[in-house]
Order: structure tokens, then C-alpha cells, then sequence
């Protein structure tokens, strides 16, 4: 198993320059490090990490064009995927990953999260989503629409109405609209 980020990295990340974004987020984070410490996983696709991946030096799925939310700092991956996640074929092959990961990524897809989901199926053994949940935007806030209200319901669509194994559910991590609710998916395909 590579390295996990640990709570000292997240510190790190809260006193650079996008620390307001991860604020609050070490609590999904934790629960995500946990599934992964309890299965026996090699190698690891993370789908837009921002700043740092959970798992240090794994793969790295990034948009082409420039995306200050999803561009690692070099040390911490090892093969960088240019690629757009609702294109498909992604230029992976059958089963290559045990884990995917993307967190709070899924809702960002234009409409076209179904079809990224068959390519998560695709690709790997196992994968972890987070989605924020229920978060109530204002129609001028940079979160709406597409964090605004995702429920159960649109999340299951958008997953193909595959049951995860597990589900953990995050409560509000302070008083921001981005710092709502969120749920976590786990699947083992």
C-alpha cells in the first residue's frame, strides 16, 4: 500500500494558499482513509485530488485545460491522466486500478455522470465517491446548481442504481454553504 495522507498533511494544506477550501474536509477525508486501510489495495486512480491525493503517488486523472481544484503538486502522483472524465473511452484499460477515488468531483460532470460511472466500473476493482448532500445554494453563490439539493434519488441515477457496499454519511462541517453535508459511496465491482 502506498502512503495515506495523514492529518499533518491536511494541516499543511489548511496554511496553503487554498486552506478556506479544505477547511472541514478532513472529516470526509478521515472516513475515505479508513476504507482504504481495510482492503488490500495497490494501485490507486484519484479523479481530480486538487492540491494533494489521499493516496500519496498514486494516479492522477486531471482535465486537460487548467483546473486550479484538480491539479496536484508533483510529488505527490506518479502518472497524470489528461483526460476529461466525461469523455469516454478513458485511456485506461479493463480492471488497471483496485481503488478509484474522486471526491466531490461527480457532480461537476455536466450531466454525464452515468456514463463516467461505467468507466469507474470499467477501470477498477473498488471506488469511493463522495458527493456534498443536500447542500441548500443560493442561486448567486458559486455552488449553484451543482451542489445544490443533490440528493439520494439524482446520486442513484447518476450510479447507475449499482447498491454500494457502504455508505457513511458527514455531517455540517461549519456554518459556510460549502461546508454542508456530504455522503460517501463505497463499491467493490
Amino acid at each position: 500500500m502506498k502512503g495515506l495522507m495523514t492529518y499533518k498533511d491536511y494541516q499543511l494544506l489548511l496554511k496553503g494558499d487554498l486552506g478556506k477550501y479544505y477547511e472541514g474536509r478532513w472529516e470526509y477525508f478521515k472516513e475515505v482513509i479508513e476504507i482504504i486501510k481495510n482492503e488490500k489495495i495497490k494501485s490507486v486512480l484519484e479523479i481530480g485530488p486538487a492540491q494533494e491525493p489521499i493516496v500519496k503517488n498514486c494516479d492522477v486523472m486531471v482535465k486537460p485545460e487548467d483546473d486550479m481544484w484538480g491539479r496536484p503538486k508533483n510529488v505527490f502522483f506518479q502518472k497524470e491522466y489528461l483526460h476529461n472524465a466525461t469523455e469516454k473511452p478513458w485511456p485506461i484499460k479493463d480492471k488497471q486500478y483496485d481503488l478509484l477515488i474522486a471526491l466531490q468531483v461527480w457532480e461537476h460532470l455536466d450531466n454525464k455522470q452515468s456514463r463516467a460511472f461505467r468507466e469507474v466500473m470499467r477501470v477498477s476493482k473498488m471506488a469511493v465517491l463522495s458527493f456534498p448532500y443536500l447542500w441548500n445554494c443560493p442561486k448567486d453563490s458559486r455552488n449553484y446548481p451543482a451542489h445544490h439539493m443533490l440528493d439520494e434519488e439524482l446520486i442513484s441515477d447518476w450510479i447507475l442504481n449499482i447498491k454500494p457496499e457502504k455508505i457513511i454519511r458527514i455531517p455540517r462541517t461549519g456554518p459556510e454553504v460549502s461546508k454542508g453535508p456530504r455522503i460517501i459511496y463505497f463499491w467493490k465491482f
